[in-house]
């Protein structure tokens, strides 16, 4: 909820019980419910003036949306003002008119989570931390570790045992504290917040409020992107939930400064082996059952019990929303769909376009729409997937390769446009 009048009171709410409480301090979560809290300020209706093109960073840029921010240039990355790519092919194989593909990939860690990241290191370092943490799957950890360095923060990375080398190794070049810790991932949660309000360290996990503020920025883009007309439709990948979030909140807020005249119905997406949200959803239910064993194409998708979880239930609903799920096969036909358009994903990015496909299919929305899939991450953060897709080469010798062009016939599967 944001205010629309008045001076500016920047505050922290609790997303359930409305509690408020200062905008300093750590707090990600509710004491009284359980719930995660959100940053409320009050918001001029000024219109487009609101998103009226500055130089600087992100947050400089969409500065009346961040009154509560002082932002800092010499901490960003250069995050934000990602792509946004017209879909054709792919469009046509969905039989939609209007497809786009929001590349997240081409952000300072190549995913979404550095929208997230530079915010809470603005708020960080403006209340005058020394310490920053997280606990993550793999790319927030990495994202972390990049922004907290270029910060001059001691950083410190939670990962739950089990994650791929690969994505440690990401982390660690860094040359940030990198912890693996064994133990249930809730339990850990829990432990690194305590933690964190011991020892002096701003640890901003998935629903932290700054890491939400910062997601709002994707929706600020791509207003600007699409002319001021808002699309139809956002779907994204859903594993602890506040990424959507965030990108709601940036469409309600837009509406309320009245730069658009309506706010997108977004699409929230999660794979079958990991679903308590999408579940909760289609069953009806308002309670989400912690998944028990999750399993699934990709880490960032295996949060069993999400922290935001409860909340996206509740706006999706409140806002004509939709939460689905998608197997592992669709997720691969997706992937590939991608890659025909010349983006490599992360399995993450691939499971909202399936879920698009899937609704476009059951005719829950219009094929004449305009959709956004966010593509979340690139696929050379797992390029383990590439054994599940079944590729193929062509083998020949130097003498050989004349006959071996002359027989090939294209590239299978291609749409040209």
């Amino acid at each position: 909820m944001t205010l629309v009048s008045g001076t500016n009171d920047a505050h922290l709410i609790c997303v359930k019980c409305r509690r408020r409480t200062p905008l300093a301090g750590l707090p990600a979560r509710c004491d009284t419910c359980d719930e995660p809290f959100e940053v409320e300020y009050a918001i001029p209706r000024t219109g487009r003036d609101a998103v009226a093109h500055r130089k600087g960073s992100i947050f400089e840029q969409f500065a009346a949306f961040y009154p509560f921010l002082a932002a800092d240039a010499r901490l960003s990355l250069g995050e934000g003002r990602t792509p946004l790519v017209r879909a054709h092919g792919v469009a046509r194989e969905l039989g939609l008119e209007h497809l786009y593909f929001k590349n997240e990939t081409t952000n300072p860690t190549w995913t979404f989570k550095d929208r997230g990241t530079a915010c809470a290191v603005q708020h960080a370092v403006s209340q005058g931390f020394k310490r920053l943490g997280t606990l993550s799957s793999g790319n927030m950890g990495a994202s972390i570790a990049a922004f907290g360095r270029h910060a001059g923060l001691d950083t410190f990375v939670l990962l739950k045992a089990g994650v791929p080398r690969e994505k440690v190794a990401a982390i660690a070049v860094h040359q940030v504290n990198v912890l693996l810790v064994s133990g249930d991932y809730d339990d850990i949660y829990q432990r690194a917040l305590e933690v964190g309000q011991a020892h002096g360290v701003y640890f901003s996990v998935s629903d932290e409020p700054m890491r939400i503020e910062g997601y709002k920025t994707l929706a600020f883009e791509l207003v600007e992107q699409l002319g001021y007309e808002p699309p139809d439709f956002v779907a994204v990948p859903v594993g602890s939930g506040g990424l959507c979030r965030g990108i709601l909140k940036g469409f309600e807020e837009l509406a309320r400064a009245g730069v658009i005249d309506r706010v997108p119905r977004m699409i929230g997406v999660q794979s079958e082996g990991c679903s308590p949200v999408a579940d909760a959803y289609l069953s009806g239910s308002d309670d989400i059952r912690r998944c028990a064993a999750p399993r699934t194409l990709d880490h960032v998708l295996e949060n069993p019990a999400p922290p935001s979880g409860r909340e996206l239930l509740r706006r999706l609903r409140a806002t004509g929303g939709l939460l689905t799920k998608v197997g592992n096969e669709a997720i691969i036909s997706a992937a590939l769909q991608f890659a025909r358009e010349g983006l490599f994903v992360q399995p993450a990015s691939a499971t909202a376009l399936a879920g698009i496909a899937k609704l476009v299919e059951r005719g829950d929305v219009p094929r004449d729409a305009r959709m956004v899939s966010v593509v979340t991450g690139t696929g050379l953060k797992y390029p383990s997937i590439l054994e599940t897709y079944g590729l193929t080469l062509t083998e020949t010798s130097i003498e050989a390769l004349q006959e071996a062009i002359g027989g090939l016939s294209g590239t299978p599967g291609v749409v040209h446009v």
